[in-house]
């Protein structure tokens, strides 16, 4: 099916070499200055230019983002270690998410009658405030310093990582990711050189952006029909921001078609009947997880 649908590999690399360039100006704009509020700023800026980084490492992780796939993965792992996770263990985690999406093993927005309901609005909020990011800037510490420590109980006894561990731990799968955060950790290092040790500024910037991120990683999903594939929305950006989404929020048509470049899915939706818009998907799950008595979906 992707050989029909060509990916653009020139506009690819344009969006990836322009957010690189952001992504360090962000940086020394943020270290420039003292006013706590422009640190803040220029953090959604570098949240909002990490928006499209995430897009283009999930085109990686479905080799869409180049057609040679030495350099699908070298651009995916580049794009990682801006965004703060290994590569490899994020594709890994996405491809699990094709499998599961929907069934109890990923169910952020609903609870069942035997679940304790201020439990589930509990996971949900720490989700979206930032815990989420934070999940994925700890992997990066615990596989670079002390893999074993990713499978321990403690990680394990919460329903949706356990589920996307599972598999992680295969020998070749556990040294690349560790080689990967490793890498990430000294290249943190070399920006923070670069902006002369300003940790705050550094820590304020992925702070904002893992708010950003974490808020809005589950709007695609949230109150979809609990199916596997069909479990997504096709959600309303204003088209401004397309360039900025690179149509990620056309999801549901991407989960029917995972391996279809990013600039070929608005061919995919169906129907623009019943399609709502992204931000008020988004104030909706800020409402809270619902109360549901749908069945796990079985694949």
């Amino acid at each position: 099916m992707k050989d029909s649908y060509s990916i653009p590999v020139k506009l690819n690399c344009l969006i990836l070499v322009c957010c690189t360039i952001l992504y360090f100006f962000l940086l020394y704009l943020g270290s420039e200055t003292q006013n706590i509020g422009f640190k803040f700023l220029i953090g959604l800026a570098f949240g909002v230019t990490l928006i499209p980084v995430y897009s283009l490492m999930h085109e990686a992780a479905h080799n869409a983002l180049h057609p040679k796939p030495k350099l699908n993965i070298f651009l995916g792992q580049f794009l990682s270690t801006l965004f703060g996770v290994s590569f490899h263990f994020f594709r890994h985690c996405h491809l699990k998410h094709h499998k599961k999406n929907r069934t109890d093993e990923e169910m952020w927005d609903l609870y069942y009658e035997h679940q304790n309901k201020w439990l589930r609005y509990g996971n949900l909020y720490l989700m979206m405030i930032g815990f989420g990011y934070f999940a994925l800037w700890l992997s990066v510490i615990l596989f670079a310093l002390a893999p074993s420590l990713v499978y321990t109980r403690f990680f394990k006894s919460h329903t949706e990582i356990r589920g996307f561990l599972q598999g992680s731990d295969h020998p070749f799968k556990l040294k690349i990711t560790r080689n990967e955060s490793l890498i990430i950790i000294l290249f943190q290092v070399f920006c923070l050189w670069l902006i002369d040790w300003d940790f705050l500024t550094w820590i304020i910037l992925y702070m904002v952006n893992g708010f950003v991120w974490s808020s809005q990683n589950y709007v695609n999903h949230a109150f979809s029909p609990r199916k596997i594939i069909n479990g997504a929305h096709n959600l309303k950006v204003p088209r401004f921001l397309n360039i900025i989404y690179l149509n990620f929020n056309i999801h549901l048509a991407h989960h029917q078609n995972p391996n279809i470049p990013w600039i070929h899915l608005p061919k995919y939706i169906e129907s623009e009947e019943g399609r709502i818009s992204f931000f008020k998907n988004y104030i909706r799950l800020w409402k809270g997880p619902k109360l549901t008595k749908e069945s796990n979906p079985k694949s």
